[in-house]
């Protein structure tokens, strides 16, 4: 096998850590701001994240998580298939309480 048929190595960033793009559930990305605690105004209970909403679905390093049908697409082509923007091409992290469905949402954008 030669050295450029072999497989790239994982890495924690792109391959490993928080999946880019949006998604149902997980964890908040915090790589604007450092992390914030988000608490439930009403009850102080730490709050759930149900929905990431994101400007786009990968980027140049994440080709992990791109769909298999979409592999071959240029990166710059294939980054946005959400076509939704959110702030300044972040994402939108709703977050809602546990306790109480009806206590207000928080929401930070990354």
């Amino acid at each position: 096998m030669r050295d450029d048929d072999a497989a790239a190595p994982l890495g924690y960033q792109y391959d490993l850590s928080i999946p880019p793009g949006s998604r149902v559930g997980g964890l908040a990305s915090w790589h604007a701001t450092d992390p914030s605690p988000m608490n439930c105004l009403s009850s102080a209970t730490p709050m759930d994240l149900p929905r990431t909403i994101a400007s786009t679905g990968w980027d140049g390093g994440s080709g992990s998580w791109k769909p298999l049908e979409e592999q071959d697409l240029p990166t710059h082509q294939s980054a946005g298939p959400p076509q939704v923007t959110v702030g300044r091409w972040g994402e939108l992290n709703v977050f809602t309480c546990p306790e109480d469905p009806g206590h207000p949402h928080r929401w930070s954008i990354q």
